[in-house]
């Protein structure tokens, strides 16, 4: 497929995600260019490259009539993303994290802004953030010597999840290991402080199976590993570059959560990226 292709696909792709109220937002509150972009949606791309368009998407900017505009979650985590990969072109190093209001530059800016520029890789991390606007839970029955016992688990459990992966049928089991490395990725990006409180330490020790050999670094780079691990595995649902890449992916997801979803905490001027 080449990337005329790619993008063709993509696009029909954000159409599916996208409302009628998305639209009207891209376009600026005129109804009559709503049926062209459902027509045309590579549109919805060339529009969200924009960066004035993104920006009023993500300012939440009330209608003409004074309305609040309710516009979807994948539209908010879109134009995040679009934003920022529109940011990194022509970057030579892009802050990465080392603590919580710690960042150093890292000389990989050409390398995060070819991942970014993937239509491929922007719809995947869009749809990603998207379905963590609500969280999934539920029980997992367990039999031990003493009898069946009755686990809760949530979707950023992962450990959690991973057991009940592996009680799907084998031909049902490629979504969850897709749902495992989002959640990896996930918390590596967007809750760093968070991961490292739950897995590193004591926690370590339910997490490093799933990974595998725990590498140097932070409890991060063990997520990274996991998410790989786990995409590997999830078949064509996945890109490519996200299986080979999940320090990419992680990287983008931390500039987009924070200038775009930390930024409140005073995260978004220590990026470096606007």
């Amino acid at each position: 497929m080449d990337d005329h292709e790619t993008r063709e696909v993509v696009a029909r792709r954000y159409g599916e995600h996208l409302t009628d109220a998305d639209l009207l937002a891209l376009c600026g509150d005129r109804p009559d260019q709503v049926a062209a972009l459902r027509r045309h949606p590579v549109l919805v791309l060339d529009l969200l490259d924009r960066p004035p368009v993104a920006e009023a998407v993500l300012r939440a900017d009330h209608d003409r009539a004074g309305r609040f505009r309710h516009v979807s979650p994948f539209l908010v985590f879109a134009a995040a993303v679009h934003r920022v990969a529109g940011a990194l072109v022509g970057r030579s190093h892009v802050p990465d994290r080392t603590a919580p209001r710690s960042r150093v530059p890292v000389f990989d800016g050409p390398v995060l802004a070819a991942f970014a520029a993937d239509p491929a890789h922007r719809l995947f991390l869009a749809e990603l953030l998207a379905s963590y606007a609500r969280l999934a839970s539920g029980v997992l029955w367990r039999r031990d010597p003493q009898g069946p016992r009755r686990h809760r688990w949530d979707e950023l459990d992962l450990p959690a999840l991973a057991e009940l992966v592996l009680t799907l049928p084998e031909d049902q089991r490629a979504g969850g290991w897709r749902r495992l490395g989002d959640g990896a990725l996930f918390l590596a990006g967007v809750f760093p402080e968070y991961a490292e409180r739950t897995y590193g330490d004591a926690g370590l020790t339910r997490l490093a199976p799933l990974a595998g050999p725990r590498p140097e670094g932070p409890v991060t780079e063990l997520l990274e590993a996991l998410a790989g691990r786990a995409y590997a595995r999830a078949g064509a649902a996945v890109p490519s570059g996200v299986v080979e890449s999940p320090h990419a992916a992680r990287r983008v997801l931390a500039l987009v959560a924070d200038h775009h979803l930390h930024a409140q905490e005073g995260y978004g001027p220590a990026t470096g990226v606007r």
